[in-house]
């Protein structure tokens, strides 16, 4: 460890997280000391060593990028720009944080139909069936119902504390699409669990929601509701965003640019 900062270890090679860059300098938390693993983003791969950072904020803005980029990349948003939104009174409500890179999808795209099949939520929507907030309430209280009357829980919600909160849908079929919330599990480490349309079937992914809509998009998604698109979706709309605004009329949260 350097007076400035610190050299750690990643995949065989050095990377260097000044002391700025470590909860240390702005909290109470301990000094990094040899043998501590650490979570860290790339600031800069160019650098020799690489610059990292340990901030908490620095790896939630990383994770947000890495698959929303490449999807803004393959599916441009639309020219238009979602209103700023008052995120602490959207998480209030739902009673929980929410992922970083959900945030900004939603910044970005607004909510809307990815590859003419995903519907993707958008908190603030006046259509209560497209509301991330609305949608929570509605969901926790249909699946309340169906366990009750003896319908069984897929094994990972077989533990009480666990969460569903619904981040998407495919309309046509009507899967829903959840994150499955955990006890002491932070929102960048959410994964999606799905619960098919008409039927009383799970499946687990083991990924974020914007790496789950990014494999749809790409048609290189392993999961079993979303891989034979190319005969239901016009190829013209794979790589398409349509926002709630164009579907559903003017109002929905979309200012012009």
């Amino acid at each position: 460890m350097a007076s400035v900062g610190t050299i750690v270890g990643v995949d065989g090679h050095e990377g260097f997280v000044d002391q700025a860059k470590h909860p240390s300098w702005w909290s109470d938390a301990p000094r990094p000391a040899v043998g501590d693993r650490m979570h860290v983003a790339v600031l800069d791969a160019s650098r020799t060593p690489v610059r990292l950072s340990a901030l908490p904020d620095d790896i939630r803005m990383a994770r947000a990028l890495r698959y929303t980029e490449p999807l803004e990349q393959l599916c441009p948003p639309p020219p238009a720009v979602a209103e700023d939104l008052e995120w602490d009174a959207v998480e209030a409500a739902l009673g929980t944080a929410l992922p970083a890179d959900y945030k900004r999808l939603v910044q970005a795209y607004g909510g809307g139909l990815f590859a003419g099949t995903l519907w993707v939520l958008e908190p603030g929507c006046p259509n209560a069936s497209y509301d991330l907030i609305a949608q929570t309430a509605e969901r926790e209280e249909i699946l309340r119902e169906l366990w009750e009357a003896g319908e069984d829980r897929p094994p990972e919600l077989l533990d009480r504390d666990v969460r569903l909160v619904p981040w998407g849908f495919d309309e046509g079929a009507g899967h829903f699409l959840y994150w499955l919330v955990q006890p002491d599990v932070e929102p960048e480490e959410w994964t999606v669990i799905l619960n098919e349309g008409r039927g009383p079937l799970w499946e687990t992914s083991p990924v974020s929601c914007s790496h789950f809509i990014l494999d749809v998009v790409a048609g290189t998604t392993t999961s079993f509701y979303f891989t034979d698109l190319d005969g239901i979706v016009d190829p013209d709309h794979r790589t398409r965003f349509v926002p709630n605004a164009e579907i559903l009329g003017r109002g929905y949260g979309l200012t012009e640019v």
